[in-house]
Order: C-alpha cells, then structure tokens, then sequence
C-alpha cells in the first residue's frame, strides 16, 4: 500500500517513528536482546558502599591481606590483618586471623552490655562509632575477606589472551559487551579454575548447568575453554534476562539461581537494592548479595584498568587455527603428525581432560581441534591425511571390576590379563595391598591406540561356586526394605551362593521375618548396622579408639590415610579411596520394557534424570513416565528407580555412570586435598545444606562417603557427623 503525505514534516515523523519501532518492538519481537536495557550499568543508590567496598577488595588488598568486616553494611571495616609474604595454609590463616576476630567480638560484646561512652577506650570508641544498629548482631556478624589485588591485576593481563574473541561471541548473541568481565569475578581468568562445589573453567559453569549449553563428559568437558564456554555463559545470561526483565537480576541469578531470582522478585520486585537489603533465603548469602556489586567493581576497574594497575600489559591474543573432527583420534598420533607436544594440544585444547591427554581416551569424533597457528598452517589438510590406520570409528570403552573376598591385585591381574602395575596407575594405588572388597578398580586397556577389534578385551573368568558346610552357616532373619544383593554383600556371598544355599525358587520374593541360612562373619551374624544401605565400594567400618591427643595429618601424598580429629575425645583412622564411585549398581529385576530388561538403582549424589536418560540412550519423558514421575516431582538420595535397558546394555550405563563420578572425584582431588577431618554434633535448626555450603564449602557427597554408616536424610539433631576439611592444592 502506498501512503502519500501532504507535508515533509509529516513524512519525517512516519519514517521516524517507523526506525524507531525497528530498533525497539520488532528487534525484541526476533528474541534480541536490547544492550541499552542495561542503562549502562550505572551503581544503583544504595549499593554505593558495596561497590566501594569490593573496588578496594579488587585493588587496594592483596591476597597477603585479611579484611575484618561486617557482612551485612560493608562500611564496616574493622580492621586489615597483614598476613605476611609467606603464603598460609587455610589452617594458619585462621589462626593468624581468628585472635584478631575474637578481639572486636570482645569489644562489640562490651558495648552491647554498656549504655553510653564513657569509660571506653579509643579503640571501643572508634568501633562504636562505625556501627550503626545492634552491637549483639554486629559481633556476629563479623566476616574475612581475603584482599585480591595481585590475583585481579594478574587476570586482566591473563584476559588479553581470550577476550577478543569472547566479546565476539557475546556480539553474536547480541549481548552487551560490558558482560565479558564476568570472569573476573568468577576466576580472574584462570581456566583450570575449580571451586570446591564442582564450578570449573574462567565461567565457573557447575557441571549441572553446563550440560544445558555444553559437552560435559570423562573425555571432554568444554566448561574448560573460555570461548566455549563464553558462548554457552551468553546464552545462560540471555535467559535469565528473558526470564527476569532485568540486568542487575539476571547478572545477580548467574550466581543464585533464576529461580532464586524469581522468588525475590515476587517478593521485592525488580529493585537489586531491595533485594539485596530486604530478601531472605537459607541459600541467598553473601556471595549472591554481593554478585552485582562485584560485577560493577569489577567493570568500573576494567574500563579504567591503567588508573588501578599503570604497569599491567595484557597477553596476546591467543592465534588459532581449527577443525571438527570426523573420527576419534589418539593424541600419540597428533604429536608425530602435527610437530606438537602434549602439553601444547593440552593448551590448546583445555576441554579436553587427563585421560585423553594420557593416551587412556581418544579424542571424540565430532571435537573441534585446535592449534597454533604459528605451528600448524594447514590445520585441516594434516588432519584429512592422516593413514585410516590413525582413525577411529569409536572410543575406548571403560572396563571396571569390583572387588571380592580373597581378591588381591594380583589374582585380578591374572584374571582380567593385565599386570600389577598397569592396575595401580590405572587407579592411584600406592600399596598393592590397599584393596578392599566393594572397592571399583578401573581396568587398564592394553593399547588404546589398537583398533577396537585387535584390543585384547579384559573380560571375567566365571567363578566357582563356594562350598558352604553346615558350620559355614547361621541364620538371618530378614528385615524390612532387605533384598538379596544388599544381604550377600553384607555376609561377603555372592546372590548365587546365597540362592544355592537356601534353594530359593523365587529370589524376589522375600519376605520379613523370613529365616535364611548365611555365611558366618567372623564366628557370628552381621549386625544390623553391618546391614545398612551402603555403596558397594564402601570400606570397612573404622573402630573407635580413645586419644590422648590428636591434629592434622597431611594427606598431599594422596595416601587415602586420614586422622580424625574428634571433639569428644575420640579419634579413628579412615581409608578414603578419591577413585571409588559413591552409588549402588544396577539390580537388574523381573519385567521387560520395550523387550528390554529392566534394572533398579538408588540415586546417588550429583545425579539427575537427565543423567540417567543419556546414560540409558532414551527419553526423560520416558523415564518419568516409567517411574511414575510428576512435573513438580524432585529426586531424592538413595530414592528407588527404575532404568530401562533396550538400547544400551546394563555394563554400558555402569560404565557411563562410573566415568561420570570418576571425573567428578578425579577434579575435586586434582585441586583440594583433605586437611583433616573434624567430629561435630548437628546443632538444632541446623541442615546438611548449610554445613557444606556455608560453614565448610564441601561437596555433599564428600561429606557422604566420610558418614557411610548413617542416613544422612534422618539425622537428629546431636548427630555426631565427620567433616572433611579440605584446602586447595593450587594458588
């Protein structure tokens, strides 16, 4: 249609307001994501001292500093402890800081109890005139922050290498650029960044939100490169702004959540400062009330970098060149046909993990390789001519066994045709003899490099069945939730001695109360505590002994062998294997699904049905269908599930679950190591929750291996729990 206008003036004012409409409705209408919405990220009123607060964190305090404050009102600042040039351990600091700490709770604690000035000193003087409000709460209230300059300054030059092409992905997604110094927030750009609750790369994506945006495997994790990882951070960003209509809130859920967010939003509304000053949450802590105000202490430094840091010179941009792979490949053939060492492809390459990096794994069909450009011009044409020989059509499967009575390494050695040695660096073994029954042990492959076909494949030799006398035996009487995988385990049998033994006929089908003939243990029955529901990999239960004394043993030898530091009095030793999974195998039982078989499994930390779906090649909607899941349904630890097995074989979900905690103990241990552990009673209103994420900073199922014995689902309050406490291993 044509329009005609009788004045210019009036064709000016269509064409503009038709520009305008384009760059605003239409444009949002196509999902984009407006940069002005962000208002220039200016300080809100009332996160001023905040802002200020973090500014002088970023680049006034190093890391040989330690800020006394209050966690609430971050004017608040009572006192910075100089920690020395030496670096502390955690252990160390504490006690460097803690006297300090003490010191002002003593003071606040007088002030409480006194009405007036008069008769302080000038030190209670200085400290009542900087708090405003409850002396009481503000001696609780007193917080340690380790300064950061020196660890800011070295991520802004460390940034240079990788924000080039980060600030291109955000353009791509059409995100405003001011996002990119997220990092260095989140990990001053270090990419073997990992936090003690599973964050990993410059992102800190955790493995759960990373599998909504990216690869995050035993062979490849891509929260481990900045750029792959800045995409997916873009497109997890652009959601929670589509989510929450706002920057501050949307920045602010990267930490807490947007469900989080959500909820203080219906609570507040979309003022950050309300939020920040006003909602309440057991999981809302420090960290997520100070995300934003970090975000913008850290975007007003970098904007004006040269002020704060005159002498930092950023890296050079990191020149690459690339290409997907078409077929699995092994590193060893990489390095003789590209001219480059591992570590060069490592670099390069930082989604990939160890055990591709090791030669135990090949790098995956479909992976986009990457190396300098200075060294390999012709990327794709070296690839394209390496012999058929050099390509795979598949990867390296796992192997795994499970220890029984009366297996030693070398018995398994011969049995699954591999040697002692190969069995010990396959599974960090430093003492042949420190094997377990239940424990999972990895089985090495001859020659990963081999075609599938020529792999000597390490397989079970059938075991005999034991031969039972009638002194041998006793009776069990069986008890609720008993079945007989749980009961031969406990009285070391195997289910088919146990079924031999008693001529069952119907093996699923007992009964309580039901009387069956066991192996004796030690000339008497398992007690019922022996019969709790563990892992198949747990340890023997520690007996405990009295002490005169106890303290620390250090564990950075990676011994396993740790010395509990008990409260009471009480101390024991522990045997920690850091490469045992920490859940129960599948069970397969009667029925079929789709002419598949069907298996049972108790769901274990870290888990979700999303896992299990990928692991078992079918549907969530299927499974939840199966299990009779609802939407708002949540899984629960050690709850029971059904998995269907018509496209991939039981062993193939165990394998692909085994990796799955492999890689999770795998990392955690690369970076932290166990200090010592400690014996706590749970405190009345206290949760498991708030003792890994803010008291300890533990992963929960660390926190569950160290208190195998108990239902951590039903502990009461007086619960005697063992905390591992850890400390990182890296800078």
């Amino acid at each position: 249609m044509l329009i005609r206008f009788k004045t210019p003036c009036l064709q000016f004012l269509f064409v503009f307001a038709f520009v305008l409409l384009l760059g605003t409705g239409m444009g949002n209408a196509h999902g984009l994501v407006n940069p002005s919405g962000a208002k220039g990220f200016t300080v809100p009123k009332g996160l001023e001292s905040a802002v200020n607060f973090w500014t002088k964190v970023y680049t006034e305090y190093t890391t040989q500093h330690a800020i006394l404050h209050d966690a609430y009102d971050l004017n608040v600042i009572y006192e910075v402890v100089y920690l020395g040039e030496r670096k502390l351990s955690h252990r160390s600091r504490r006690a460097k800081v803690n006297p300090v700490r003490k010191k002002y709770q003593n003071i606040l604690s007088k002030l409480a109890k006194r009405k007036g000035t008069l008769g302080l000193t000038g030190e209670e003087k200085r400290v009542a005139d900087l708090v405003k409000g409850s002396y009481s709460r503000a001696a609780r209230n007193i917080r340690v922050q380790i300064g950061q300059k020196d660890r800011f300054r070295e991520g802004i030059a460390r940034s240079g290498k990788y924000i080039d092409a980060i600030r291109r992905e955000f353009r791509l997604q059409r995100m405003p650029e001011e996002l990119t110094v997220l990092p260095h927030v989140e990990s001053s750009f270090q990419v073997n960044a990992y936090s003690s609750a599973g964050a990993a790369g410059v992102w800190q994506f955790t493995r759960r939100t990373g599998r909504l945006f990216m690869k995050v495997g035993y062979a490849i994790d891509e929260r481990r490169d900045p750029i792959l990882s800045a995409n997916a951070a873009a497109r997890l960003l652009k959601s929670n702004y589509d989510e929450l209509g706002s920057w501050p809130l949307a920045i602010t859920a990267y930490n807490h959540g947007v469900n989080g967010m959500k909820r203080a939003k219906r609570r507040h509304g979309d003022d950050i400062v309300k939020i920040v000053h006003r909602y309440k949450s057991r999981t809302f802590g420090f960290a997520s009330r100070n995300f934003y105000a970090e975000f913008l202490a850290a975007l007003n430094i970098v904007k004006d970098h040269k002020k704060y840091f005159p002498k930092v010179q950023l890296h050079d941009p990191l020149k690459t060149v690339s290409t997907r792979l078409k077929y699995y490949v092994h590193i060893d053939d990489l390095v003789k046909n590209l001219g480059l060492s591992k570590d060069e492809i490592a670099e390069f390459n930082p989604a990939l993990r160890e055990p591709v990096i090791s030669g135990k794994k090949r790098i995956p069909k479909f992976f986009r390789l990457q190396a300098p450009a200075s060294k390999v011009a012709n990327l794709e044409q070296k690839i394209a001519s390496l012999p058929s020989s050099f390509k795979y059509s598949d990867q390296v499967r796992s192997r795994w066994y499970t220890v029984q009575r009366g297996d030693t390494l070398s018995s398994i050695a011969r049995r699954m045709r591999t040697s002692v040695r190969a069995l010990k660096v396959a599974n960090n073994i430093d003492n042949q003899h420190r094997i377990y029954r239940g424990q999972v042990l990895e089985m090495p492959w001859v020659n990963a490099k081999k075609k599938e076909a020529e792999v000597r494949v390490a397989s079970f030799e059938p075991e005999k069945p034991k031969l039972y006398l009638k002194n041998d035996l006793t009776d069990y009487k069986v008890r609720r939730h008993d079945n007989l995988s749980k009961i031969a385990r406990s009285f070391d049998m195997s289910v088919k001695d146990l079924i031999r033994v008693n001529s069952l006929r119907n093996p699923d089908r007992l009964k309580p109360g039901q009387t069956i003939k066991v192996a004796l243990l030690n000339s008497s029955p398992a007690s019922p505590e022996k019969l709790a529901i563990t892992s198949p990999n747990t340890p023997p239960a520690p007996k405990k002994e009295l002490v005169a004394s106890v303290g620390p043993v250090d564990d950075s030898n990676g011994s396993g062998k740790i010395k509990i530091e008990f409260a009471d009095s009480i101390s024991t030793s522990k045997h920690f294997n850091k490469n045992r999974p920490a859940f129960m195998p599948v069970q397969l039982v009667k029925g079929s699904h789709k002419n598949g078989k069907i298996g049972h499994i108790a769901v274990d930390f870290e888990e979700t049905l999303s896992h299990y779906a990928d692991w078992a090649s079918i549907s969530v909607r299927e499974l939840k269908k199966l299990n009779k899941i609802g939407r708002r349904s949540h899984l629960k630890i050690n709850q029971n599930l059904k998995i269907p097995f018509y496209k991939i074989s039981p062993d193939g979900f165990e394998a692909r679950r085994q990796e799955y905690h492999k890689a999770i103990q795998e990392d955690f241990f690369n970076n932290f190591r166990v200090e010592k552990v400690v014996i706590r009673k749970l405190k009345r209103g206290e949760t498991l929750w708030e003792i890994c994420n803010d008291i300890y900073v533990i992963p929960m199922w660390l926190l569950s291996n160290y208190n195998q014995d108990k239902d951590l689902n039903t502990l009461a309050e007086g619960a005697p729990i063992v905390i591992p406490v850890i400390t990182a291993i890296k800078a």
